[in-house]
């Protein structure tokens, strides 16, 4: 049987990552899918994913549908998709990993660890995009694909090519716009830097322009927003600086430039769009009470 699947062929480790998750981007965590920039939802939001039983078919033999061909899609290919196209990809693959746990005599076990059931509920539980709270579920339970993933002593569930399509679909969906825009960045400016390999003069240019802070740093995730902020718009204006001046024009004609200076610009523009909703967040916070104790009273 074939079906969906997300990614590069092999589903091994991916150069750039695109990052998920709570904590508004304080943590830089290394792993199946590469660096994650993690600029998403606070930890305080974060909603505990229950287990429920959904509406809808998991047993896509039992229903008569036939195995959906296999595709090879990237994230930017299915986050560009349809949103409910989206999510019958990802149901098609739920279907998919739940047929290979039916053949295994331990299988209703791992179905029940991966919450299989909860991911249906969730995928089809909102009419429109997944909303804050369904994100950040999924990405909980995302965490448990994940951590299977890295684990070697159950290489035999996360090799099955359910398991990684499943796994790959439902980072993406889950996934804020910040984040894909970050990765977006990341893959074009990779794509520019390489390049510039065959310019005698690639090298200055690359350090000129920071590629490889473009790409993506552990120094990024050391510093706070604020920081990061101000650095990504300084290098946007250098970019807006080359761009229209003419004498620059072999750097800028071709189109790895113009991808990564789009890139760029919609990342600065989502990252003060975030920063901009901390701040009103810290204005809006409740300041707590001063309780102060009585006054002393004097001795008689």
């Amino acid at each position: 049987m074939m079906w969906l699947s997300i990614g590069n062929p092999y589903f091994g480790p991916r150069p750039f990552g695109y990052g998920y998750g709570y904590g508004y981007g304080n943590g830089f965590r290394p792993g199946l899918y590469g660096p994650t920039y993690i600029y998403t939802t606070p930890a305080t939001v974060y909603v505990p994913t229950p287990v429920v039983n959904p509406n809808v078919v998991v047993n896509s033999a039992a229903a008569g549908v036939a195995p959906p061909q296999q595709q090879q899609l990237t994230p930017d290919d299915f986050a560009a998709m349809p949103i409910e196209r989206q999510r019958e990809l990802l149901l098609q693959a739920l279907n998919a990993l739940e047929e290979d746990f039916a053949r295994s005599p331990n299988g209703d076990d791992w179905s029940r660890h991966l919450e299989l059931a909860t991911v249906a509920k969730l995928i089809t539980e909102d009419e429109g995009a997944p909303e804050l709270t369904t994100r950040v579920r999924l990405r909980a339970v995302v965490q448990l694909f994940d951590e299977v993933a890295a684990n070697a002593d159950f290489k035999a569930v996360s090799s099955l090519m359910s398991f990684r399509s499943l796994q790959a679909g439902l980072h993406e969906f889950a996934a804020e716009e910040i984040d894909r825009s970050r990765r977006q960045l990341s893959l074009s400016a990779a794509t520019f830097s390489k390049t510039l390999e065959a310019w005698s003069s690639g090298e200055r240019w690359r350090e000129y322009l920071q590629l490889n802070w473009l790409i993506g740093t552990e120094e990024e995730m050391k510093i706070d927003l604020d920081a990061r902020l101000e650095r990504f718009e300084k290098l946007l204006n250098k970019f807006d600086r080359v761009k229209s001046d003419d004498q620059f024009q072999v750097v800028t004609e071709p189109r790895e430039f113009g991808m990564t200076h789009e890139a760029l610009r919609g990342f600065v523009g989502h990252l003060q769009a975030l920063v901009i909703d901390l701040r009103n967040a810290e204005q809006e916070a409740p300041k707590p009470a001063l309780i102060l104790p009585d006054a002393p009273k004097p001795a008689e």
